[in-house]
């Protein structure tokens, strides 16, 4: 029998075999932590979702108590924290711009391609050099995620409490998964990218079509309502007790209100918006905010960034949608915390601005994210504060015929956050003229006429017969036309007889035959002082909102008033 050890050697045995068992217990670990990561590739339905899962199945193996994961982006010299869970600095910006030129611990992982474990007082010497971004950690972790010898990115863990929370055994394993990781989160960034270009199609191609639906609809329900407002109109003209001019006040004033309704559906059709101008960026943003706060009581927290001094936009409309959005993420908080307003240029879209909405309030479940644009769509719980879901949809209209797009990121839980993207200049589409040769020259004698002649055209015969009233009460004389050709026709007739039209009306579209931008150009070819008046119940169409590029001296919006027609015939006459 050979000797028996000795304790030291039982003891050396003894740790030895622990050392044993314990890398094979974290070895065991960390391959369960890798294949759950990998799986959450296929199960998540965000990155966002993707990124809780990393930093769920990290925590098997380290502290993740302060974790953050940050993408590198070469070409804009930058780096945007995508997933941060910090008892710190919960408000510290998503994005590091220059910062090679600007030291941090995050940029220095990346530069220098390796990871970092820095102490306490490593920390500290950092911190007096402005390196270390947001509070002071008593260690920090970093390795970088690698994709054949290219950096996508940072992943790291902080302790502000325990200087000796990370060893460099924590080092070796965060190391050893960041590469799988990497892959994984390329892959999935990859995949969404993807998805989200067939859900934007597709949510693009329904828009479309409800766009179509609905302004179809409100052009047939302008149409109608200004056939009651006109005979409304001349009930109040012939109508004497105050009685009943208080009745007929308060029908108008009703119709009126169904026109702005009109108007919510008319967003969503292609010539929603068409108007851009420059406007003061930052001022813009401000103003929109300092009305919220004291219209709603919406309270905000504004930080700008490197904003542009001047933008284009459709300012009345950009307005709306940016106050829908605020007021959608105040009310998810039930108006109890400040809404977070970012705005800047984008760090990967050259020429184009981003403003970010946040909020911190009830949040949106994944599977109703993409419901969130449709229109009636609502999350607001039942109540007397239930919305009637169009904001969103005409938000999301808005911002595309603005060229831009809007992302939605959100948590149930903990909040939500919007980007509306939109580029800073654009180029505007316009309608393309018809050019129509001039007729011979001819020598006409204006004709000597009781009162002046007003030729209406509109393919509603209704609309017709209460306009003609209409114009005859107003003192005038009414010409009318069911559609271009017959415009034309009339038109010529009497000028070539001698008798001048002083004001055409033309209704920008009809079912059958040319509208007013076809029936104008026609007109113009005959006599260039031909002073017209477009109208339309697409209130936002080009031609309305820009009419003398296509001719006229004017617009009005059916329904209109008969004051709003006698006000436009007199400021041409």
């Amino acid at each position: 029998m050979g000797d028996k050890p000795s304790y030291e050697q039982l003891e050396q045995y003894v740790k030895r075999l622990e050392h044993t068992v314990f890398k094979k217990i974290r070895a065991e670990a960390v391959n369960k932590a890798l294949f759950h990561i990998a799986s959450a590739q296929n199960t998540s339905e965000t990155l966002q979702e993707f990124y809780r899962s990393i930093h769920r199945h990290l925590s098997a193996l380290l502290d993740m108590t302060n974790f953050y994961i940050a993408i590198y982006y070469k070409k804009k010299n930058a780096m945007r924290f995508v997933y941060r869970v910090d008892e710190k600095d919960e408000s510290v910006p998503r994005w590091i711009h220059g910062f090679k030129e600007n030291s941090s611990l995050t940029g220095d992982v990346v530069l220098g391609k390796k990871s970092l474990l820095l102490d306490e007082k490593t920390l500290g010497k950092r911190f007096a050099q402005g390196r270390v971004r947001g509070s002071l950690p008593k260690v920090w972790l970093g390795v970088p995620l690698m994709l054949q010898q290219k950096v996508l990115g940072v992943m790291a863990v902080q302790s502000y409490s325990n200087s000796n929370q990370f060893t460099r055994a924590d080092m070796e394993i965060l190391s050893f998964v960041s590469e799988q990781i990497a892959i994984s989160i390329e892959r999935k960034r990859s995949e969404n990218e993807l998805k989200q270009a067939r859900k934007n199609l597709i949510r693009s191609e329904k828009m479309e079509a409800i766009g179509t639906l609905a302004s179809g609809i409100a052009h047939d329900f302008n149409n109608t309502l200004s056939i009651t407002l006109g005979n409304i109109n001349l009930a109040q003209m012939m109508a004497s007790p105050d009685q009943i001019l208080e009745y007929l006040a308060d029908a108008e004033a009703s119709v009126l209100q169904a026109k702005e309704l009109a108007a919510k559906f008319i967003v969503f059709s292609k010539g929603g918006i068409r108007i851009k101008s420059h406007i003061d960026t930052s001022g813009f943003l401000k103003e929109i905010l300092a009305s919220l706060a004291q219209t709603e009581g919406i309270e905000y927290q504004l930080t700008i960034d490197d904003l542009p001094p001047v933008m284009e936009a459709d300012a009345k409309q950009l307005k709306e949608a940016v106050k829908h959005i605020v007021v959608n993420a105040a009310e998810a908080m039930d108006m109890k915390k400040r809404v977070k307003v970012f705005a800047g240029v984008h760090p990967e879209k050259p020429g184009m601005v981003s403003i970010c909405v946040q909020d911190q309030g009830r949040g949106i479940e994944a599977q109703n994210i993409e419901k969130v644009f449709e229109p009636y769509y609502s999350s607001k719980p039942m109540g007397k504060n239930k919305g009637i879901g169009l904001g969103m949809s005409i938000a999301w209209s808005i911002v595309k015929n603005h060229q831009g797009s809007i992302l939605i990121d959100s948590t149930p839980g903990r909040g939500t956050r919007v980007d509306i993207i939109i580029p800073v200049f654009q180029k505007v589409p316009s309608r393309e003229k018809i050019r129509v040769p001039p007729p011979e020259s001819q020598i006409v004698r204006p004709g000597v006429k009781e009162s002046p002649l007003v030729l209406f055209m509109d393919d509603d015969p209704m609309i017709r017969h209460i306009t003609k009233k209409i114009l005859v009460r107003l003192g005038y004389t009414p010409v009318l036309a069911q559609n271009g050709e017959e415009a034309v026709e009339k038109y010529k007739s009497l000028f070539l007889s001698g008798k001048k039209i002083a004001v055409v009306i033309l209704d920008l579209e009809v079912k059958q035959g040319m509208g007013g931008i076809e029936t104008m150009a026609l007109l113009m070819a005959l006599n260039p002082e031909t002073k017209a008046i477009v109208a339309s119940g697409y209130s936002k169409d080009l031609a309305m909102e820009n009419c003398n590029a296509f001719g006229f001296a004017d617009s009005l919006a059916k329904p209109f008033t008969v004051q709003n027609l006698k006000e436009a015939l007199e400021k041409l006459l």
